[in-house]
C-alpha cells in the first residue's frame, strides 16, 4: 500500500459525522471505488457522487447516511487493491454498516436500500426539537454520564448512547432530561455539547423505529467476513455471522462501545490504524485509549500515509457530531 504501513494495520469507517459534500469525489480516479459507486447508484436510481456534491443533500438525513456507507466502502475497497490487508475493521454508528460490507459479511446493494430505509426511519422517530443527542466531555465522562443518568434518567428514555473514550460519552433523550442532565454534568466540573438536528438514537426513544427494521435486519443474506469486525454493540472481533446479525439488530437502540472497541483494534494485533475518511473523526477518540498508537487518515486513493511517530493524544473535546 500508498506508504508503508509498518506491522499489521486496523481500519476504521466513520458514521454521520463524517458526510462531506463532494468527499466521494476524491476516490472516483480508482477503479475499484468507481465500481462501488456505480452498484450504489444502480440500487438508488441516480448519481450517487452527483447527489452529493450539494451540501444542501446532505442535510437529508437518508442521503448523508447511504453518502457515508458507500464512501467508506470505495475507500476501502481503493485501498486494498493496492495492497491493504487489515487484522480487523470496525465502524461507529451507520459507519458499522459500512464495516460490514467492506469485510464481506454483507453486500453492498442489501445494505443501502437497508441503511435508506432505516433513515426514513429515524426521520420518523421523536423529532429533533423535543429529544437528541448531546455530549459530555472530559476526564471521568463515563462515570459522570452514568451518574446522570442513574440520576436524571429515572424515567427510562435518557439514555447512554455512545462509550466513545475515557474524555468523551454521548448522552440521548428528550430535551428537558438533556437541559436537566447538562445542569448536573456542569455541576460534576465537565461540559456537555448539544449534537444539533441528531435523533435521540442508541435510546429507547427509537424503538419504534427498531421494531419497524427489524423485518429488514432479518433478510439479510450473511456471509463469513474476510476480516474480523468490530460490533458497536459488544466491542468485540468476530467472524461469526450470527454473532453479527445479533449485534446489528440490536444496534440502533444499544450504547455504541467505542472505547472497547479502540481497545479490542489493538488486542487484535493492529499496530496502526487507518480511518477512511474526509476529515479525523474516529482517529482522535483511539487515540484517547492509546495514545501512542499510529492512526493515518486515508482520503483519496493517492493519500500518502505517513509512519513517522503520531502527534500527541487528544485528551479534551474531540470534534463530534454525533453519530446515528
Amino acid at each position: 500500500m500508498t506508504g508503508g504501513l509498518p506491522g499489521a494495520v486496523a481500519v476504521v469507517l466513520p458514521g454521520e459525522s463524517g458526510a462531506r459534500a463532494g468527499a466521494l469525489d476524491a476516490w472516483l480516479p480508482d477503479g475499484p471505488a468507481r465500481a462501488v459507486v456505480a452498484e450504489a447508484s444502480a440500487v438508488v436510481g441516480r448519481d450517487v457522487a452527483e447527489w452529493w456534491r450539494d451540501p444542501l443533500n446532505l442535510s437529508d438525513p437518508v442521503a448523508a447516511h447511504v453518502e457515508v456507507l458507500v464512501t467508506g466502502v470505495a475507500g476501502y475497497r481503493s485501498l486494498a487493491a493496492r495492497g491493504l490487508r487489515p487484522v480487523v475493521v470496525a465502524g461507529h454508528g451507520i459507519g458499522e454498516y459500512a464495516a460490514l460490507v467492506a469485510a464481506g459479511a454483507l453486500a453492498l446493494d442489501q445494505v443501502v436500500e437497508l441503511v435508506h430505509e432505516r433513515a426514513e426511519l429515524l426521520a420518523l422517530s421523536v423529532r429533533p426539537s423535543c429529544a437528541g443527542m448531546a455530549a459530555v466531555v472530559g476526564p471521568a465522562a463515563g462515570e459522570v454520564a452514568r451518574a446522570v443518568v442513574a440520576d436524571v434518567g429515572r424515567s427510562g428514555s435518557l439514555a447512554v448512547a455512545a462509550v466513545d473514550g475515557p474524555f468523551q460519552v454521548l448522552l440521548s433523550g428528550g430535551c428537558d432530561e438533556l437541559a436537566r442532565a447538562r445542569e448536573a454534568v456542569l455541576a460534576a466540573g465537565l461540559e456537555m455539547v448539544r449534537l444539533p438536528g441528531r435523533p435521540a438514537c442508541h435510546s429507547p426513544l427509537v424503538q419504534a423505529a427498531d421494531r419497524h427494521l427489524a423485518p429488514a435486519l432479518a433478510a439479510l443474506d450473511w456471509s463469513v467476513p474476510d476480516v474480523p469486525v468490530v460490533p458497536n454493540a459488544d466491542g468485540r472481533p468476530t467472524r461469526d455471522p450470527e454473532q453479527l446479525a445479533r449485534c446489528l439488530r440490536a444496534h440502533l437502540t444499544s450504547t455504541v462501545q467505542w472505547e472497547a472497541t479502540s481497545r479490542a483494534l489493538v488486542e487484535a494485533g493492529a499496530t496502526s490504524v487507518v480511518e477512511v475518511g474526509a476529515v479525523p473523526h474516529l482517529g482522535p477518540l483511539v487515540r484517547q485509549v492509546h495514545p501512542d498508537l499510529p492512526v493515518h487518515l486515508a482520503s483519496a486513493p493517492g493519500t500518502p500515509v505517513p509512519t513517522d511517530p503520531p502527534e500527541p493524544a487528544l485528551v479534551g473535546p474531540v470534534p463530534t457530531g454525533g453519530e446515528t
